[in-house]
């Protein structure tokens, strides 16, 4: 992956004066040498970082097994519902080969340590994440697209409705429509479909190694039980909820007038960092912007995209999760419920300069 970050597309054309009404850009152009030092990526960094996501759920799940308390599952499902939602991020940074220089390599960890334990597959999740950068609350955001068709996305609602949403989604009630989503990253449902980039033979052969591997070994170790209520019914509940939220919040109820208010970055504690955004997710905005940062770096960025007055003042930064709500549930006309797209010529120009501006080339995914 090159570090190099290519400057700022500049629109003349009237499609450009037309896009530049809809969706003025953030120029890049101060921060190139600090970010390209930024991109380096830290094996070392994800080993760690994989690792320790790991030793807690082992941890975690040793605990509930050994005491054989009911609370203790409890607390042992939810502590590894949220590094679920850990290993969901890592794989995120696995997508963009960010976690290893060797692509070969990047991509078979990812899927092995983080991937398929969530249910997915990290080229099936690349396929359509890079055109989501590249299309970025377009028309042909296809993230956008599914997310329109899904109610449980839709608001403003009132704190009665909020909590109720909550619920289903603690309590899987709404599990057919995560399926919807989930599944076009799942490898098991698209095992026989035609040989792709998107899923090519060599992740098709790791993930039936890995699930007669790990079936094996779950019926040999007789831990059957623990592995559904520790495993799988928080993968279903907990994961379920947090996705939600955090999809939530990086790109829905935001003015997109410009791309500093089209993004949103949460700012929490280190609760929120451990439950619901952890390795620097939050920092959605960044992410956006430099998308070849890995996310161990996002926080470092973060702290040096303040010192530029632009960004101060028109980012749309969000300090914890109360005050989202509060976002979320404002009255109608104050945001608009999704981001407004470009249209038409305006649209495919967003979708240019995007792909311009982004540091990764299309061919990372072949």
């Amino acid at each position: 992956m090159s570090s190099a970050v290519a400057p700022p597309a500049e629109a003349s054309t009237e499609q450009g004066d037309e896009l530049r009404g809809l969706w003025q850009r953030y120029s890049r152009v101060r921060f190139a040498s600090d970010v390209r030092q930024l991109s380096r990526i830290r094996p070392w960094l994800s080993v760690f970082w994989i690792a320790a996501q790991w030793a807690i759920i082992v941890l975690a799940f040793w605990a509930a097994i050994y005491t054989g308390h009911w609370a203790v599952y409890i607390l042992a499902a939810v502590i590894i519902g949220t590094r679920l939602q850990a290993l969901g991020v890592l794989m995120h940074d696995g997508a963009h080969y960010l976690l290893f220089r060797n692509r070969t390599l990047n991509d078979m960890v990812s899927d092995i340590f983080c991937a398929f334990p969530t249910g997915m597959s990290t080229t099936l999740f690349r396929h359509t994440h890079f055109q989501h950068h590249r299309n970025t609350n377009s028309e042909h955001d296809p993230d956008l697209n599914l997310i329109k068709l899904d109610g449980d996305f839709a608001w403003p609602r009132t704190r009665w409705g909020s909590f109720w949403l909550a619920t289903r989604c603690l309590l899987s009630l709404n599990v057919v429509r995560t399926a919807k989503v989930v599944g076009q990253w799942s490898p098991g449902l698209h095992l026989f479909d035609k040989l792709s980039p998107a899923f090519p033979l060599r992740s098709r052969l790791l993930f039936v190694t890995y699930a007669i591997g790990t079936t094996i070994f779950v019926i040999e170790a007789d831990l059957i039980v623990p592995t559904l209520l520790l495993m799988v019914l928080p993968g279903v509940t907990y994961l379920n909820f947090s996705n939600r939220l955090r999809a939530t919040a990086e790109h829905l109820r935001l003015p997109g007038t410009h791309e500093l208010n089209s993004t949103r970055t949460m700012l929490t504690g280190w609760w929120g960092r451990f439950f619901l955004c952890p390795n620097g997710i939050g920092y959605h905005i960044e992410h956006h912007l430099f998308p070849s940062v890995p996310g161990y770096h996002l926080p470092q960025l973060h702290r040096l995209l303040m010192s530029d007055d632009q960004y101060v003042s028109q980012a749309h930064i969000t300090r914890g999760y109360v005050a989202l709500a509060r976002e979320l549930m404002e009255p109608l006309g104050t945001v608009p419920a999704f981001p407004p797209a470009p249209q038409g010529a305006a649209a495919s120009t967003v979708a240019t300069v995007a792909a311009e501006s982004h540091v990764e080339a299309s061919a990372n995914e072949t």
